[in-house]
């Protein structure tokens, strides 16, 4: 089973951020974990008026300031309930310091709020969130706004559903996956999504609705995902796989809102079938899913 003993949580105070917090903390109980609560003070600069000379200097807290921000997160992080948590504020870019501070820990998981404080209505994709799941050294957990809120005393996942297209990044992900189903016995579902072939073909659609797919691909596809399966994993964990056709990203959500998972777990980089190719099938998937969602890259 995978290890995760330091989980990094940026925090900046908002809701979101005290959903994701939760759920680091529901994760750490399970795996006797570490937390790591980090907020970041901007850099800020101050302009000048107009007919001023030039720009004031960047306005640096001191030791006092931090330590009220400190007491301030610490205060906070303790409402997430009883795990080993310590409270860090640093001033400095945010991302930089987030990925710095993942690097240094070195932090076996990163939970985010998609969120923050700035209330978007959509997940930050092309900002924060985009490059922390570029560039992150480890797994992202990203907690949407309407994910279910994490309880201390359940399991932090019981019902997971794990995209695979066989690529390095995927087969990372089921790993990661295996194990979290593993340590709740939770449910998991391994799923692959084949691409129908063009519509302007002549293939006559399939007996299981599935047009464009050979069935002979659908079977040695649903072997291959059986045979990921590690024994372990059976003898803990109720597992299914899964062979859909159709665009991989609405496959993915509309499997995980049939089994109503709590969990989607997928790879920052596809295969040639772009599942989950990181910009299009993992950005749909982190946009529009109403659960947490995994990401895991090579």
């Amino acid at each position: 089973m995978t290890a995760l003993n330091r989980i990094l949580c940026p925090v900046d105070f908002s809701d979101f951020s005290r959903n994701a917090l939760d759920h680091a903390a529901a994760i750490a109980r399970w795996y006797e974990a570490d937390v790591t609560a980090l907020h970041v003070l901007p850099s800020i600069t101050a302009f000048m008026p107009p007919t001023g000379e030039g720009l004031y200097p960047p306005l640096v807290f001191t030791d006092q300031d931090l330590q009220q921000f400190r007491d301030e997160l610490t205060a906070f992080a303790r409402e997430s309930g009883d795990v080993r948590l310590t409270a860090l504020v640093v001033q400095g870019s945010p991302v930089t310091e987030i990925l710095r501070c993942a690097e240094q820990s070195p932090a076996d998981l990163l939970v985010v709020g998609t969120h923050g404080r700035s209330g978007f209505d959509r997940l930050m994709l092309g900002s924060t969130t985009e490059k922390l799941l570029r560039r992150a050294p480890c797994p992202v957990l990203t907690v949407p706004k309407d994910a279910p809120d994490a309880t201390p005393l359940n399991a932090p996942f019981t019902r997971v559903l794990c995209a695979v297209d066989f690529s390095p990044a995927s087969l990372r992900a089921l790993s990661l996956a295996q194990s979290l189903a593993g340590e709740a016995a939770a449910r998991l579902w391994v799923m692959n999504v084949l691409e129908p072939v063009s519509i302007f073909e002549p293939v006559a659609a399939s007996a299981d609705g599935m047009p464009g797919v050979n069935a002979d691909l659908r079977r040695e596809t649903r072997h291959r995902l059986e045979r990921l399966i590690a024994a372990d994993a059976r003898a803990f964990t109720d597992v299914s796989e899964i062979v859909a056709a159709g665009k991989p990203y609405k496959e993915i959500l509309r499997v995980a809102s049939e089994q109503s998972a709590d969990l989607i777990v997928v790879g920052a980089h596809g295969g040639p079938l772009g599942l989950p190719a990181f910009g299009s099938t993992t950005t749909h998937v982190l946009r529009e899913a109403i659960c947490p969602v995994l990401t895991v890259h090579t």
